[in-house]
């Protein structure tokens, strides 16, 4: 039977909100108007796209964005001695305040364990991960969905994604997955992400839906995260806050355990990525 990456229920896939890219809404964690704490996103890879994005949390009653951190000494260090320190928006693109970037570009080298710091007016903050290896994706395919669907923004999409990969088994591995639609991130509902362990996965990834429908000539992306054993308990944990839903037997809300130091909230993510795109062709052709 096909298993799906979408509409699905725990355990095989945890959907949070994702806090990490700037392309993806933001979560804000409820604290005290007294009790401001730094909030800090970090991301290195086996690729050149690392960043970090310092905030500050707010009055759970407060409107517009989280103010961003923008005086800030920011670096990450590998376990071979090199340091690379980080710019704040170098662009002067507006929307990327509070986003800071590797002065050099580099490429994280899977075994390596990455060390962050992090100065904010004279406090200082750090997380440590390894950056563990991903499994390879072997392919995507396309098939026909000829359902009729009632969202306006799902007409003319009437074909889904595939996913293959095998999963080693000599090994604990836990990954999270993005999806995008023409370099749009894709998600079945705005508050989704995908994540999962290799345990659930199976040794053999075969015919799992992605999330999302497509339309002929679109391009579609899949993204492939490893993660830590860390970084896979602050999704977890993420994932039961935002669905808490109060009630009496719900445990008192709490914020995600994180790798960061001094009080900060957020994670600093060290990971290998893989990724493959299809074009959206008709099958039948």
């Amino acid at each position: 039977m096909r298993k799906q990456l979408k509409n699905i229920s725990l355990p095989l896939i945890a959907l949070v909100i994702l806090i990490f890219s700037a392309c993806e809404e933001t979560v804000t964690i409820e604290t005290n108007d007294l009790d401001e704490r730094v909030v800090i996103e970090g991301l290195v890879t086996n690729q050149q796209n690392h960043y970090v994005k310092l905030t500050r949390t707010r009055s759970f009653y407060a409107t517009g964005p989280a103010e961003a951190i923008e005086n800030a000494l920011v670096s990450v260090s590998d376990d071979n001695g090199n340091t690379f320190q980080f710019v704040h928006n170098p662009t002067d693109n507006p929307e990327q305040d509070g986003f800071y970037y590797p002065v050099n570009n580099f490429q994280g080298q899977i075994g390596s364990v990455y060390t962050l710091d992090v100065q904010v007016d004279g406090e200082q903050y750090g997380a440590q991960e390894e950056l563990l290896p991903v499994t390879a994706i072997d392919s995507l395919t396309v098939i026909l969905n000829e359902e009729e669907f009632e969202d306006p923004e799902e007409e003319g999409r009437f074909y889904e994604v595939l996913f293959y990969a095998s999963e080693p088994q000599d090994r604990k591995d836990q990954y999270l997955f993005k999806f995008y639609r023409d370099g749009e991130i894709v998600k079945d509902f705005p508050t989704d992400i995908y994540f999962s362990d290799d345990i659930l996965l199976g040794e053999k990834i075969d015919d799992l839906e992605i999330a999302g429908y497509y339309a002929l000539g679109e391009t579609v992306t899949v993204e492939m995260y490893s993660l830590t054993q860390e970084a896979f308990i602050f999704y977890s944990d993420l994932f039961n806050l935002l669905n808490n839903d109060g009630g009496m037997f719900s445990p008192p809300p709490a914020n995600p355990r994180t790798n960061l130091s001094n009080g900060a909230l957020g994670y600093f993510q060290v990971s290998a990525v893989d990724s493959d795109d299809i074009l959206i062709e008709d099958p039948g052709n």
